[in-house]
């Protein structure tokens, strides 16, 4: 039976051991992605792989955070052919770590009971099961709902077992961070080409969630309060994932991000921000803006994509090829109200540029039906009216963890409208639980 949290989880100061914790596990995480990515193709350092596998995984194993931080990106990285001769599925590997880890956690009481919300979760999971009778394909059915119920609901139900306490919390988004940084990294020598820039597996798509993510975590989570020195620091490290995403076009990460920056002006006093201070950051970036990227060689398809967002009154000029993929989602969830052409079944009926409809609720209700669709939906607004209320009432201990959180699901509940698969979109089944965990610790704090 799930333990509830302790008080002191996330309230209690950190301290500087635990500072000089997470960033040896940062500078670790860096170094290994260097050496993994750079070092090995060059110099066949077979026994370096070793060395840095073993130390990865004796890593994540003691850091289990970072093992589900991990798992909302490594999609990113597995298509780089440097990983081509991996003897196991890095998906699969991080699941193995990871469940030891949930089951080493729950074992030692770390876990909290899930929220009574995820009932909201059941009419999907059902009629994923019971759209395999009548799904056009069944092996790609039961592989999508085999995917969900596995990777996704690890995802799920990880931040109750794994993020409980206010440390584990911070090195989960510095993972996510990292990503963003080392993906930026690898994807510069794109830069003066003709081709949008892309993630060591092709994709642009998570290039720009990833930066998006990634300067997200920068201002909400280490631009307040700092001294001057330090965030010139953080300037760079804005720059590198603004320039990687602009560079991919993403449209989706892009006014995500925009929608995170204009909360942490509506709140400043909540993120931590002076009035001095975020005039005289917001000025510096914009004049470091203004000054060094008309410089950058960005390729031209990349602001061309960019150049849509202009083009809102005009849907299919905005959206492009996914406008037809939104438009037959929504013709086969009205023509198939009760229980959709079953799971997997969307890219049977249409073989284009897509095999899903680059919306969430458009695929689960396309697939699964209106009541899907309806669960999801109310399970959403659920989860963002719980993230905003616990964002209002944060206090001064938690501060930095909930401005996180908020921005977070801010930036991939608007991502998801408009790009990704049910299975792709790990970060927005951990964003959508990451409420409930801070409700918890809350409801706990309160004098009974």
């Amino acid at each position: 039976m799930f333990l509830q949290l302790d008080r002191s989880h996330f309230s209690a100061p950190g301290e500087k051991l635990e500072c000089f914790i997470t960033w040896s596990v940062i500078i670790s995480i860096i170094i290994s992605c260097v050496a993994l990515t750079l070092i090995i193709p060059y110099y066949g350092l077979k026994s370096l792989l070793v060395l840095s596998g073993v130390g990865c995984l004796f890593l994540l194993t003691r850091y289990p955070e970072i093992a589900l931080g991990s798992l909302m990106v490594i999609g990113t990285f597995k298509g780089a052919p440097q990983l081509d001769n991996v003897p196991i599925d890095l998906t699969i590997l991080l699941l193995l770590v990871l469940a030891l880890s949930m089951w080493l956690e729950f074992w030692r009481g770390c876990a909290i009971a899930p929220p009574k919300e995820f009932i909201f979760y059941a009419p999907i999971v059902l009629m994923m099961l019971f759209s395999l009778i009548y799904t056009p394909n069944l092996d790609d059915g039961i592989e999508k709902a085999a995917r969900f119920c596995i990777i996704c609901g690890m995802a799920i139900i990880g931040p109750f077992i794994v993020l409980t306490d206010s440390g584990k919390l911070k090195r989960f988004f510095l993972t996510l961070l990292v990503a963003g940084l080392v993906a930026s990294l690898l994807s510069i020598h794109m830069l003066g080409g003709r081709e949008r820039l892309t993630t060591p597996g092709g994709d642009t798509i998570q290039l720009g969630h990833l930066t998006a993510v990634g300067i997200a975590v920068v201002w909400f989570g280490l631009m307040p309060g700092q001294r001057l020195i330090i965030r010139a620091l953080l300037y760079a490290c804005i720059g590198l994932l603004a320039v990687a995403m602009i560079g991919s076009g993403s449209r989706g990460p892009i006014v995500g991000l925009g929608a995170a920056f204009l909360i942490s002006v509506w709140q400043r006093r909540r993120v931590g921000f002076t009035v001095a201070q975020l005039i005289f950051d917001f000025g510096a970036l914009i004049l470091a803006g203004v000054l060094l990227l008309p410089f950058v060689p960005f390729p031209a398809e990349s602001l061309n994509y960019l150049a849509r967002l202009a083009s809102v009154e005009n849907s299919g000029a905005f959206l492009g090829p996914r406008a037809g993929l939104m438009q037959l989602g929504w013709r086969l969830m009205l023509e198939h109200p009760l229980q959709g052409v079953g799971i997997g079944g969307f890219p049977v009926l249409y073989r284009g540029v897509g095999n899903w409809p680059h919306n969430i609720p458009l695929e689960i209700g396309s697939e699964l039906g209106l009541l899907a669709a309806l669960s999801f939906c109310c399970f959403l607004f659920l989860s963002v009216m719980t993230a905003f209320r616990e964002f209002v009432t944060t206090s001064e201990g938690s501060r930095t963890n909930r401005n996180l959180m908020f921005c977070f699901i801010v930036i991939v509940t608007i991502s998801m409208l408009n790009t990704g698969n049910l299975n792709d979109n790990r970060q927005l089944w951990t964003a959508l639980s990451l409420p409930y965990l801070f409700r918890a610790s809350r409801l706990e704090e309160a004098p009974s």
